[in-house]
């Protein structure tokens, strides 16, 4: 029988994003990091999370170092341009000295030749909760922060960090999850999606902001997936929906148009993940969704509240 695999995530976040790192976190992992640390079983790319700063999947975890090394002797590791660090994050107290002392013990035991400069694979070393853990150190590669520098985009737009968290929770992670945007705007949420693989389209009632969803998606050399279309039209159902809904102090929106955009979701969809700056609670409960998580954004005087409903 294979064995699971088991990986340590290291989590780290501003402190106006603590709750929508929590929310993401539950919502693909069912749990929540203790001390910006996450053990799981659950495989996830670290680059899709701007949350997840690395990952180690974990190889050997042993009480004893000596019996890292009773391992290594005997599954022998041959690899060519290869890297051995030690995770400082994992926060336990060991002297410098030390770590060089273990590195060096483990690089005894590796068949190959290390390339500190430009390694194939990295490995790592590193101590938490009173065990030691080795295995393949894979870090964030932070290619979602060029996504900030699309060719269109709005001040009320949701932010990069934002929209990739929302796609992740709209998803729980799952790459076969079928999402929809339906007022997706200049395709910020779509951007995100189709870059870490999810099945995500987007449609938007105003042909400009269509338009220059499209010419974001190109930019990145993403797939065109935004209609232009009135979200009520739609007749396709989706596993989620996100909702940035329009707000009255960017956009002439009644209360009923806002009902309406929700109901229109319930119908199109299993979960909504509702993005919105004030509080809509009765709309969603009117729709007959069931509010099953929620967060707040706040930076400087905006605040969003975050809602998962099923």
């Amino acid at each position: 029988m294979k064995e699971q695999k088991k990986f340590i995530y290291i989590i780290n976040y501003p402190t106006f994003e603590e709750e929508l790192c929590m929310l993401e976190m539950r919502s693909i992992f069912n749990t929540e990091p203790k001390d910006k640390i996450l053990i799981s079983n659950i495989d996830f790319n670290p680059s899709y999370s701007t949350f997840i700063k690395s990952r180690l999947e974990i190889l050997h975890e042993e009480q004893k170092f000596e019996d890292i090394l009773k391992k290594l002797e005997k599954d022998i590791i041959t690899l060519e341009k290869f890297k051995l660090e030690f995770i400082k994050a994992l926060k336990a107290d060991v002297p410098y000295n030390e770590r060089f002392k273990y590195l060096s013990a483990i690089g005894d035991r590796i068949i190959g030749v290390p390339d500190i400069k430009s390694p194939n694979l990295i490995l790592a070393l590193g101590k938490y909760d009173e065990k030691w853990f080795f295995g393949i150190h894979e870090k964030n590669d932070n290619l979602w922060i060029t996504h900030e520098k699309k060719p269109c985009s709005y001040s009320n737009s949701l932010s990069v960090r934002v929209a990739k968290s929302i796609v992740n929770i709209a998803a729980s992670g799952n790459k076969n999850t079928k999402i929809i945007d339906p007022c997706c705007g200049v395709g910020t949420t779509i951007v995100e999606g189709l870059s870490m693989g999810y099945k995500i389209c987007g449609t938007e009632i105003s042909e400009k902001n269509t338009n220059n969803a499209k010419r974001n998606l190109g930019f990145f050399n993403l797939d065109p997936k935004v209609t232009h279309q009135d979200m009520h039209t739609i007749k396709e159902s989706y596993d989620s929906s996100i909702v940035d809904i329009p707000y009255g102090l960017f956009s002439h929106i009644t209360r009923d148009q806002q009902q309406n955009i929700i109901d229109t979701a319930r119908r199109i969809s299993k979960k909504m993940i509702l993005v919105t700056f004030e509080d809509l609670d009765y709309m969603v409960e009117k729709s007959n969704f069931k509010i099953i998580d929620r967060c707040a954004v706040t930076k400087g005087s905006f605040k969003r509240y975050i809602l998962v409903c099923e």
